[in-house]
């Protein structure tokens, strides 16, 4: 069987040194790239190995495997958490936002697939994450124009479509987006007031 995730760095950190090799030892026949490392070393692996896949090996919950998903997220590090236990008080201690895969300890099965699935579940959060910046760009340039029309109303007692039209007349004309047109609108008129 080819190996699925030869390629791609796998970095390993976990709290106990048996359950490193353990995680080593069921990562290896899929993946060719395992890098293993302490706590006190995994930000500066995180920033060496931009493209790197993690799993983290932890005992149970703690305020120390909550920094470590909350740096593998800021790093956009697809993650994979394996506990060996958990109960209903230690769900508090993880994040909120369930971007990382998690699973119990105590399984032998493959762990590749995991991976890849925390891959998945990465590679959707980013898109989510870059598909609301865009739309919340929209509507803070939607305000802008809206807020420039309501003035260019005011000041020349036009009706909308003039306002709008007038707008988009200048815009043309300066080959500049419509937003900016607004933004300068509205910066000279705050100029003249």
């Amino acid at each position: 069987m080819q190996k699925i995730l030869s390629k791609t760095p796998i970095i390993i950190c976990c709290d106990r040194i048996e359950e490193q090799v353990r995680l080593t030892t069921l990562l290896a026949p899929d993946c060719d790239n395992i890098l293993t490392c302490q706590l006190n070393h995994l930000e500066s692996m995180l920033q060496r190995e931009p493209s790197a896949h993690v799993v983290i090996g932890w005992l149970q919950p703690s305020a120390e495997l909550r920094l470590i998903i909350e740096a593998c997220r800021a790093n956009s590090h697809p993650l994979l958490v394996v506990v060996k236990q958990l109960n209903s008080n230690d769900i508090n201690r993880l994040p909120e936002r369930m971007d990382y895969v998690l699973v119990p300890a105590d399984s032998e099965l493959s762990l590749a697939p995991w991976l890849l699935h925390a891959s998945q579940i990465n590679q959707s959060v980013t898109n989510y994450e870059q598909e609301i910046n865009r739309l919340s760009t929209q509507l803070e340039e939607r305000k802008v124009i809206e807020k420039a029309k309501g003035l260019l109303m005011t000041l020349h007692q036009v009706d909308e479509e003039g306002a709008y039209q007038a707008m988009r007349t200048s815009a043309m004309k300066s080959s500049q987006p419509l937003v900016q047109v607004a933004r300068n609108l509205l910066q000279t008129l705050e100029a003249l007031k």
